[in-house]
């Protein structure tokens, strides 16, 4: 029974995790759009390798 629940509470947490990863990933996908259309090159770099960073960080909530 104990087992049980630390593997549903290990789900939930990495279900948790994979959700604010996802969250992060629009909100800088949504944020370097705003800075191209702006023309905010040099934010729209920095901003893409954020993405880059919380994209490896939801890959890795799949394996």
């Amino acid at each position: 029974m104990a087992q049980v629940l630390m593997d549903q509470a290990s789900g939930l947490r990495d279900a948790f995790s994979r959700q604010q990863c996802i969250s992060r990933v629009k909100s800088y996908q949504s944020r370097i759009r705003k800075a191209i259309s702006n023309n905010r090159i040099s934010d729209a770099s920095m901003l893409l390798t954020q993405l880059e960073i919380a994209q490896q960080q939801l890959e890795a909530t799949y394996k």
